[in-house]
């Protein structure tokens, strides 16, 4: 089982080198619909971020720019070459940074990707505010900590205590600046129906990001999976052209 910095990965095809980054709460198994396709064209790396898969825990000190530079050392010390990227939700977050820090990323392929601060609606403003007043209440003694996990969404509440500090690390740093950054080509893939990482934020990286352009999929937040074969058709016009 070959591991790099405790990173879980595997290699197949020939070609250009093409790394695939999962999103958060996944693993490199995502990617099987499309890796055996994308495998004729390219030498595909798959790897399970740490916390995920068959990969070693995080160091506690981890946020999203210790996972890019772990990644970006992956890519010099195994793949040691011009990289094309595909990052899916949280794995997008990572391509984001290393497009805008790693000079041996080409092409970037950001699908449903994560990054953004979302919109605050009127639910979540109260929710948050409930969250301090029962946080406030908690410091003072006068409930008990175990309240504020029925705050958390599924995914935090399925972490343990390590993987928890990691993901409120990572959900709080907003990258738009970062990605403002990226000269790379950049082609945005978005599912229609996407309610984790909705259109209005490809739009907005759309203008954020300058050599980028938008195509929008049948689907949801897995549009890679709800329209394979659409999918593999606007990757291969981009990557191969």
């Amino acid at each position: 089982m070959p591991k790099f910095r405790g990173f879980y990965y595997t290699v197949a095809g020939a070609g250009k080198p093409l790394l695939l980054l999962h999103g958060w709460g996944a693993n490199l198994d995502c990617f099987a619909g499309i890796a055996t396709d994308l495998e004729q064209n390219f030498t595909v790396y798959r790897l399970d971020f740490w916390g995920f898969g068959a990969s070693d825990e995080p160091p506690k000190f981890a946020g999203i720019e210790t996972y890019a530079e772990a990644v970006a050392d992956f890519i010099y010390d195994i793949i040691g070459a011009k990289t094309d990227i595909i990052g899916h939700s949280f794995g997008g977050r990572v391509a984001i940074l290393l497009g805008a820090k790693c000079n041996f990323v080409d092409k970037i392929v950001l699908v449903d990707s994560a990054g953004l601060k979302p919109r605050k609606n009127i639910a979540k403003r109260i929710r948050e505010y409930r969250y301090k007043a029962v946080k406030k209440k908690v410091a003072q003694g006068k409930c008990s900590a175990e309240v504020l996990d029925t705050f958390g969404s599924a995914d935090y509440k399925a972490l343990n205590e390590t993987m928890r500090n990691v993901f409120v690390r990572v959900v709080n740093t907003d990258l738009a600046k970062i990605a403002s950054e990226i000269t790379n080509p950049v082609l945005l893939v978005w599912g229609k129906h996407d309610h984790e990482t909705p259109l209005y934020m490809a739009k907005k990286l759309r203008k954020i990001i300058k050599n980028s352009t938008l195509q929008v999929l049948e689907g949801g937040h897995f549009c890679f999976i709800d329209a394979s074969n659409e999918f593999l058709r606007v990757c291969y016009d981009f990557l191969l052209d």
